[in-house]
């Protein structure tokens, strides 16, 4: 069994090493265009949910990513009013040790991981390997390459975003502002002892009247520190290739070509604000996985099995994210004014979460909004 794998992050790395762990005789091959320990980007997160529903697939590998940073309380602030909730745990890690670990742990396994290729596949690739997994992420050269197999269809959100860090420390936070320019937001989380995420979010017209898209990186930076002082109580912010961007909602019509299968965001997209996309991608890996063995690896097979067990769960994921980006890309054009009902809008959002089960996790959040009403 030959299996090339193009694209280092998380989902094609899991997908090596679960496939050399269940072909130990396979040949698995990863190709990777970053040198290696570059990454861009910061911490990202797993909830206890999902770290459960990957642990029997390696429990070593989950071990390893929830052995650092967990948190259990978020903070929804508006214009300086915390409101701490309690949300199930959810553990955080820098991202490029994330992705070190897996890396090892593949390697470990046997897996041959190649960085600074071309990471592109082929007419030829299909007919050299076995099986070829295009895991090379949002911008994936392996969907473009063979689009009209795809049938991609791609929807760019109408906010715009920058993902900072700083070493101020922040539990699980979504910061709102209500200022001269419009609506100012902040996704922050602690995902180390020495730093935390900072994402700002801004809508179209903030974006414009604060100039944004005439700036430098340094200068968004700059102005971003400058407009979340109070926040960050002194602290800077810092970059790791930080330019703005617009989240772009992503699927495929077809999910296979040949021996070609997409997973991850090369596949399909959620969005920062229902978690992170890396245990999505993840889960794919693990469903593919499944899919292969359980048709004694027959290619074709398992590839059909894949697509038809993954797809519906898949798809229901994406209708809570977009719901979620809906929710967000609303709030520019609002007043918000109550802490606590921002609070519960943000957590009942897409739907996953009722009052009820709001209101028994944070009994006393919910009397005091309850008592406000009357």
């Amino acid at each position: 069994m030959r299996i090339l794998v193009i694209g280092g992050g998380p989902a094609g790395l899991f997908f090596s090493l679960l496939a050399k762990r269940a072909v130990p005789s396979a040949t698995v091959h990863v190709r990777e265009q970053n040198p290696p320990g570059v990454t861009y980007g910061w911490g990202v997160a797993f909830s206890e949910s999902a770290a459960e529903a990957l642990r029997p697939a390696a429990p070593d590998v989950v071990d390893a990513l929830t052995a650092g940073m967990s948190h259990e309380q978020m903070v929804l602030s508006l214009d300086g009013t915390d409101v701490p909730v309690h949300v199930g745990r959810s553990y955080l890690n820098a991202r490029w040790a994330l992705l070190a670990a897996l890396e090892r742990i593949a390697r470990e396994a046997g897996v041959t991981v190649e960085h600074e290729s071309e990471a592109t596949v082929t007419e030829a690739d299909l007919g050299d390997w076995d099986l070829v997994v295009g895991a090379d992420g949002v911008n994936s050269r392996t969907r473009t390459r063979f689009a009209e197999h795809f049938a991609p269809t791609e929807e760019l959100g109408s906010n715009w975003l920058a993902w900072y860090g700083t070493p101020r420390a922040y539990p699980p936070s979504i910061i709102l502002r209500n200022s001269d320019h419009g609506l100012l937001m902040s996704h922050a989380s602690q995902f180390s002892p020495d730093l935390s995420n900072f994402t700002v979010e801004v809508g179209q017209e903030t974006f414009d009247r604060l100039g944004f898209g005439d700036m430098t990186e340094e200068e968004s930076r700059a102005l971003c520190e400058q407009l979340f002082a109070d926040s960050l109580d002194g602290a800077p912010l810092r970059s790791n290739h930080s330019p703005w961007f617009r989240t772009t909602f992503l699927s495929c019509g077809h999910w296979t070509h040949h021996n070609l299968v997409l997973i991850g965001d090369a596949l399909h997209t959620v969005h920062p604000s229902i978690g992170s996309g890396t245990r999505f991608a993840m889960r794919d890996a693990v469903y593919l996985t499944q899919a292969l063995a359980g048709s004694g690896w027959d290619v074709e097979v398992g590839l059909k099995e894949f697509e038809r067990a993954r797809k519906p769960v898949a798809d229901a994921f994406q209708a809570a994210a977009k719901r979620s980006i809906d929710w967000y890309e609303g709030l520019p054009g609002r007043t918000i004014t109550h802490p606590t009902k921002f609070a519960l809008e943000y957590l009942m959002r897409t739907g996953r979460v009722s009052y009820r089960d709001f209101r028994r996790r944070n009994r006393d959040v919910v009397l005091g909004y309850e008592r406000d009403l009357r």
